[in-house]
């Protein structure tokens, strides 16, 4: 399937990794990344929860919900910077996450797509939450630069990988310490999933060449996935109805993102989800 929306962002992401490869090559990333268990014990303790563990997104834009986030691009107050923009209301975002009860903070570092970068791994460390690198990963260099920006976990998407780059980046990852995430949206997805062994697998409900959402995939898949790692729903969650379905479907970790940044108080919005969800299941506050 050629000429889709998926086509034109993996495009984006090779040119903008092989710009960087320039500067700072795999073997350059290898010095900087020493292999650390404790980014994937974070994760793991982050996330394994008697309760439904939140790993909540920050992004500025997505191709599907157009801006979520914007600065003030007054060129007044602030010098040009061909980086996003780090301002009061990305920063405020990350706190309220926080605030609200975030576990985990997944951060989109797709530029062209999604209005992100690298830096902005950083930009969150204040949180002292873990922190994901959610981006079309495609190559070595891909998972070891997120480390080197704070990432503790980085996403492999089942769809746009073969069996051996899956593998292999998988293989890479646990030599680090690196948490990993795969995302699958069917049933030969989950099985290539599991077939590496990741500390996360999560059913996604979007499809990544139409963009078309199926809510209905996170509740016929997660039923599916045996014992062993966390089984997760990778969006589509728009409110407390959502999370109570995906979490009856055996949930144990929820990736939400736009529903959160859309609210006009974050914060409040996810502390009343984990409430709600906590005496729903007769779980002390």
């Amino acid at each position: 399937m050629s000429g889709t929306l998926l086509d034109a962002v993996l495009e984006a992401v090779r040119r903008r990794a092989a710009a960087r490869r320039r500067m700072l090559g795999l073997a350059r990333l290898e010095e900087h990344v020493k292999p650390d268990s404790w980014r994937r014990e974070r994760v793991l303790t982050a996330l394994s929860k008697p309760e439904l563990a939140f790993v909540c997104e920050v992004k500025r834009t997505a191709p599907w919900a157009g801006v979520l986030l914007a600065e003030d691009d007054d060129p007044r107050r602030y010098a040009p910077s061909r980086l996003p923009r780090i301002g009061p209301r990305w920063q405020s975002l990350a706190a309220a996450l926080r605030a609200g009860g975030a576990d985990m903070l997944s951060v989109a570092t797709g530029e062209d797509h999604f209005g992100g970068s690298l830096e902005d791994l950083r930009t969150v460390e204040f949180t002292r939450l873990p922190r994901l690198r959610r981006d079309y990963v495609l190559d070595e260099c891909m998972v070891l630069e997120g480390s080197v920006y704070g990432a503790d976990a980085v996403t492999l998407v089942a769809a746009v990988l073969d069996d051996a780059t899956l593998a292999g980046l998988r293989a890479l990852a646990r030599e680090y310490g690196i948490a990993v995430v795969v995302e699958f949206g069917d049933e030969r997805g989950l099985e290539r999933a599991l077939a590496v062994e990741p500390e996360v697998v999560a059913a996604c409900p979007r499809d990544p060449r139409t963009l078309a959402v199926d809510r209905s995939a996170i509740l016929r898949l997660l039923p599916r996935v045996p014992a062993g790692p966390l089984r997760a729903a990778a969006g589509g969650i728009r409110g407390i109805e959502d999370l109570r379905r995906v979490r009856a479907a055996g949930a144990q970790v929820v990736i939400v993102g736009s529903a959160l940044s859309a609210a006009p108080d974050p914060a409040a919005l996810l502390a009343s989800w984990r409430d709600a969800l906590r005496a729903a299941e007769g779980t002390p506050p």
